[in-house]
Protein backbone atom coordinates (compact mmCIF):
# COMPACT_ATOMS: atom_id res chain seq x y z
CA UNK A 1 0.00 0.00 0.00
CA UNK A 2 3.00 2.52 0.89
CA UNK A 3 4.57 1.88 -2.55
CA UNK A 4 1.10 2.63 -4.25
CA UNK A 5 0.91 5.70 -2.49
CA UNK A 6 4.67 6.43 -3.25
CA UNK A 7 3.97 5.84 -6.97
CA UNK A 8 0.71 7.94 -6.86
CA UNK A 9 2.59 11.01 -5.75
CA UNK A 10 5.69 10.33 -8.36
CA UNK A 11 2.80 10.32 -10.90
CA UNK A 12 1.12 13.88 -9.64
CA UNK A 13 4.59 15.26 -9.52
CA UNK A 14 5.38 13.95 -12.66
CA UNK A 15 1.74 15.53 -13.86
CA UNK A 16 2.56 19.03 -12.34
CA UNK A 17 5.90 19.16 -13.87
CA UNK A 18 4.22 18.43 -17.67
CA UNK A 19 1.65 21.12 -16.87
CA UNK A 20 4.32 23.51 -15.98
CA UNK A 21 6.31 22.84 -19.21
CA UNK A 22 2.71 23.45 -20.67
CA UNK A 23 1.97 26.60 -19.11
CA UNK A 24 5.16 28.08 -19.52
CA UNK A 25 5.32 26.92 -23.21
CA UNK A 26 1.91 28.93 -23.34
CA UNK A 27 2.53 31.74 -21.82
CA UNK A 28 5.72 32.25 -23.42
CA UNK A 29 4.14 33.70 -26.57
CA UNK A 30 1.72 35.77 -24.61
CA UNK A 31 1.67 39.44 -25.12
CA UNK A 32 -0.02 42.32 -23.33
CA UNK A 33 -2.68 44.60 -24.31
CA UNK A 34 -0.40 47.04 -24.54
CA UNK A 35 2.10 46.09 -27.32
CA UNK A 36 5.15 48.71 -25.65
CA UNK A 37 5.42 46.42 -22.44
CA UNK A 38 8.72 44.18 -22.36
CA UNK A 39 8.14 40.92 -24.47
CA UNK A 40 9.44 37.88 -22.93
CA UNK A 41 13.06 36.93 -23.01
CA UNK A 42 13.46 33.66 -25.04
CA UNK A 43 17.01 32.31 -26.77
CA UNK A 44 18.54 28.93 -27.20
CA UNK A 45 22.14 28.66 -26.77
CA UNK A 46 24.33 25.90 -28.29
CA UNK A 47 26.52 23.94 -25.56
CA UNK A 48 29.99 25.34 -25.69
CA UNK A 49 29.21 27.57 -28.19
CA UNK A 50 27.70 30.67 -25.54
CA UNK A 51 26.01 32.36 -28.38
CA UNK A 52 22.37 32.59 -28.51
CA UNK A 53 21.00 31.15 -31.62
CA UNK A 54 18.67 34.52 -32.53
CA UNK A 55 19.13 37.71 -30.76
CA UNK A 56 17.25 37.95 -27.57
CA UNK A 57 15.69 41.32 -25.85
CA UNK A 58 18.22 42.19 -22.79
CA UNK A 59 16.80 39.80 -19.26
CA UNK A 60 17.37 41.40 -15.70
CA UNK A 61 21.02 41.07 -14.51
CA UNK A 62 20.45 37.92 -12.35
CA UNK A 63 18.62 36.02 -15.27
CA UNK A 64 21.35 36.76 -18.03
CA UNK A 65 24.15 35.43 -14.96
CA UNK A 66 21.78 32.67 -14.46
CA UNK A 67 21.87 32.01 -18.34
CA UNK A 68 25.48 32.13 -18.28
CA UNK A 69 26.04 29.82 -15.66
CA UNK A 70 23.65 27.22 -16.99
CA UNK A 71 25.57 27.33 -20.30
CA UNK A 72 29.00 27.19 -18.19
CA UNK A 73 27.84 23.60 -16.63
CA UNK A 74 26.18 22.34 -20.11
CA UNK A 75 29.78 22.92 -21.75
CA UNK A 76 31.09 20.93 -19.26
CA UNK A 77 28.20 18.13 -18.75
CA UNK A 78 25.36 18.17 -21.39
CA UNK A 79 23.12 15.93 -19.18
CA UNK A 80 23.85 17.58 -15.81
CA UNK A 81 22.67 16.39 -12.85
CA UNK A 82 19.60 17.69 -10.68
CA UNK A 83 21.78 19.07 -8.00
CA UNK A 84 24.61 20.48 -10.71
CA UNK A 85 21.55 22.75 -12.08
CA UNK A 86 20.72 23.78 -8.58
CA UNK A 87 24.71 24.99 -8.25
CA UNK A 88 24.44 26.34 -11.35
CA UNK A 89 21.32 28.74 -10.44
CA UNK A 90 23.00 29.59 -6.64
CA UNK A 91 26.31 30.62 -7.98
CA UNK A 92 24.68 33.15 -10.31
CA UNK A 93 23.02 34.40 -7.22
CA UNK A 94 19.87 32.74 -6.40
CA UNK A 95 19.08 31.27 -3.34
CA UNK A 96 18.72 27.53 -3.25
CA UNK A 97 15.60 27.64 -1.56
CA UNK A 98 13.96 29.70 -4.26
CA UNK A 99 15.30 27.53 -7.12
CA UNK A 100 13.10 24.45 -8.24
CA UNK A 101 14.49 21.94 -10.57
CA UNK A 102 12.38 19.28 -12.13
CA UNK A 103 14.13 15.47 -11.18
CA UNK A 104 16.69 14.37 -13.24
CA UNK A 105 15.56 10.52 -13.38
CA UNK A 106 12.60 8.61 -13.57
CA UNK A 107 11.24 6.36 -10.52
CA UNK A 108 12.45 3.44 -12.71
CA UNK A 109 15.75 4.73 -12.56
CA UNK A 110 16.16 6.05 -16.35
CA UNK A 111 17.59 9.45 -17.36
CA UNK A 112 15.44 12.22 -18.04
CA UNK A 113 14.94 13.85 -21.32
CA UNK A 114 15.23 17.03 -20.03
CA UNK A 115 15.64 18.89 -17.04
CA UNK A 116 13.64 22.33 -16.49
CA UNK A 117 14.97 24.79 -13.76
CA UNK A 118 13.53 28.09 -12.61
CA UNK A 119 13.35 31.34 -10.17
CA UNK A 120 11.52 34.03 -9.31
CA UNK A 121 12.83 37.32 -9.46
CA UNK A 122 10.23 39.78 -8.39
CA UNK A 123 6.91 38.53 -9.93
CA UNK A 124 8.75 36.98 -13.29
CA UNK A 125 10.53 33.90 -13.48
CA UNK A 126 13.66 32.36 -15.44
CA UNK A 127 12.86 28.99 -16.93
CA UNK A 128 15.65 27.20 -18.45
CA UNK A 129 15.24 23.69 -19.71
CA UNK A 130 18.37 21.45 -20.69
CA UNK A 131 17.69 19.32 -23.58
CA UNK A 132 20.19 16.82 -25.36
CA UNK A 133 23.21 19.64 -24.01
CA UNK A 134 21.30 22.67 -25.25
CA UNK A 135 19.73 25.30 -23.34
CA UNK A 136 16.69 27.10 -23.69
CA UNK A 137 15.13 30.14 -21.30
CA UNK A 138 12.11 32.19 -21.13
CA UNK A 139 11.07 34.60 -18.72
CA UNK A 140 7.62 34.06 -17.69
CA UNK A 141 5.15 35.65 -14.86
CA UNK A 142 5.42 33.75 -11.47
CA UNK A 143 2.71 31.54 -10.74
CA UNK A 144 0.00 33.33 -8.60
CA UNK A 145 1.52 31.12 -5.33
CA UNK A 146 5.18 33.45 -6.11
CA UNK A 147 6.48 29.83 -7.83
CA UNK A 148 7.53 29.30 -11.00
CA UNK A 149 7.05 25.65 -11.96
CA UNK A 150 3.68 23.71 -10.94
CA UNK A 151 4.56 21.08 -8.04
CA UNK A 152 6.96 20.36 -5.25
CA UNK A 153 10.42 20.93 -6.50
CA UNK A 154 12.26 22.78 -4.84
Amino acid sequence: MMAAEGLNAKRLQWAGLAAAAALAASLSGCTGADSSQAQPADSSVSAGTGVPSEEAPLMPARFQAAQTALNELIAENPAPSRDAVRAAWVSAGFSSEAVEVSQDGTPTGLAVDAIVSAAPDGTDCLIGEIRSGKLSVTTVPALSNGQCLLGDDR
